[in-house]
């Protein structure tokens, strides 16, 4: 069974009650450089979806916005939260609890004022870490594992904790192992696409991003936990970031010709340049 939840998506409408867990002068708002795209390739920029109802901190901070922005959203998470505990009170009293999985996963992250915008349409840190929860039968309880992984991994996952065979197909890695202790974490790294061509790989405590031009990020998000430092151009890390290069994909898969995804004018025009390119490969 699927159970899946809008919040904390926009619109951040929830009841009031969630909002005022939340005080506006209890509320602190991440660390903000103005000047923290100087930095950043070309791509990254015009990658970012230009959404016209999503604000730039820039405007948050002017018309002080910005913590009823974070309200907003911490209120959606706590409504989410609420609901999900009705989901699991009710499993617990019935009659499956004691044969159930439960996996709580989000297919994405989000960024509320963290490199200069707000939204997900990014390879940064906010955007492409979301939680992932296995609880049930044979699974250790309060049990936090460091080390990252992709959603890919759900399916031969459960499909190992549920014992039903393994699917060869499968790009994704079973973590039922890792998750029960029976041996060390043997995923040293985790990928995640936005575009043809531009993929970020996140392993150990750096993130190292390269566009389809060839433009690179390097973060350390232990040292930077903000991805204000933009590494890629530091001879001293250059080892690091050869190493994680050797981890990007060898073939990018073309745009579909009917996908909607991406609205921003770089995206318009890579789908259709990508597009002409395999229609000349296919005459």
């Amino acid at each position: 069974m699927a159970v899946g939840f809008l919040k904390p998506h926009v619109p951040w409408h929830v009841p009031q009650k969630w909002f005022d867990m939340y005080p506006l002068d209890s509320i602190v708002l991440p660390p903000y450089l103005s000047e923290d795209m100087d930095d950043i390739p070309r791509i990254a920029k015009d990658s970012i979806d230009h959404l016209p109802m999503m604000p730039t901190t820039e405007w948050a901070l002017k018309t002080n916005n910005w913590k009823k922005i974070m309200q907003a959203y911490l209120a959606c998470v706590s409504f989410v939260d609420s609901q999900i505990g009705v989901v699991l009170e009710t499993l617990e009293n019935g009659p499956h609890a004691e044969k159930t999985i439960v996996v709580l996963w989000s297919d994405h992250g989000y960024r509320i004022g963290e490199k200069g915008t707000f939204a997900k349409q990014c390879l940064w840190e906010e955007a492409t870490r979301s939680p992932l929860i296995f609880s049930g039968p044979g699974i250790p309880k309060n049990k936090k594992i460091e080390a990252p992984t992709e959603l890919l991994s759900i399916y031969p996952t459960m499909l190992d904790l549920c014992g039903l065979p393994e699917n060869k197909e499968n790009e994704g890695l079973n973590l039922a192992p890792i998750i029960k202790g029976n041996v060390a974490s043997n995923n040293s790294y985790a990928i995640t696409t936005y575009g043809w061509g531009n993929h970020s790989i996140r392993s150990g405590s750096y993130r190292y991003t390269q566009y389809e031009d060839g433009s690179e990020e390097l973060y350390d998000e232990i040292e930077d936990p903000n991805e204000f430092d933009n590494l890629a151009n530091k001879p001293e890390r250059s080892n690091i970031k050869d190493s994680l290069r050797k981890l990007l994909p060898k073939v990018n898969t073309p745009w579909h010709k009917f996908s909607s995804y991406g609205k921003a004018p770089y995206f318009q025009a890579q789908k259709k340049r990508i597009r002409a390119e395999v229609e000349k490969v296919d005459e």
